[in-house]
């Protein structure tokens, strides 16, 4: 490609595309107790691995009414969580978009700086509620795959590329 940058950003779009469809998160049963007797699983063995695209699936399903009101019951302040999981689908979505858009106005400083600044913040946040989720608490036992991670380094890879693009526009053509 005659733009270094342009195939960077396809590429890290293409991760976070391509990670949305794979695991994100495994739900296993808890070491021992009610729960794995209850569901008639092995202790410690995984339920389901549910991947971006499944999310507003699972959450909409007709079984998942009951969890959902659960959810209410602890967050009261959470409304519609069945409708707004659809929202997810503009994890893929937005990196298509946005490696489209980049392939067209490369050059503009300003475009960069905000696919850079935003690729970074999707990054920053992401890893920040990962880490700062507490799972322990939770019923059963959530497991983050390396899809989920994919996803937000394809973003960190983008917001890298056009902070570069940014700060030292010269620095991917050819010759330089």
């Amino acid at each position: 490609m005659r733009n270094l940058s342009v195939a960077l950003v396809f590429i890290c779009a293409l991760v976070a595309v391509f990670s949305f469809f794979t695991p994100w998160i495994s739900i296993n049963t808890p070491a021992r107790g009610v729960i794995s007797k209850f569901l008639k699983v092995e202790s410690g063995s995984s339920l389901m691995k549910i991947s971006g695209y499944q999310v507003p699936i699972l959450a909409n399903r007709r079984d998942s009414r009951l969890m959902i009101e659960v959810i209410k019951l602890y967050n009261p302040g959470v409304k519609d969580a069945d409708r707004k999981s659809w929202l997810i689908w503009v994890v893929p979505l937005l990196a298509l978009f946005l490696a489209l858009v980049h392939a067209g106005i490369r050059e503009n400083r300003w475009f960069n700086l905000a696919v850079g600044i935003l690729g970074i913040a999707i990054y920053a946040v992401g890893v920040y509620k990962l880490k700062t989720t507490n799972m322990d608490k939770m019923v059963m036992s959530i497991n983050i795959l390396p899809g989920l991670w994919m996803t937000l380094s394809g973003y960190f890879g983008m917001g890298v590329v056009c902070m570069t693009k940014f700060i030292r526009p010269g620095w991917f053509k050819p010759g330089k």
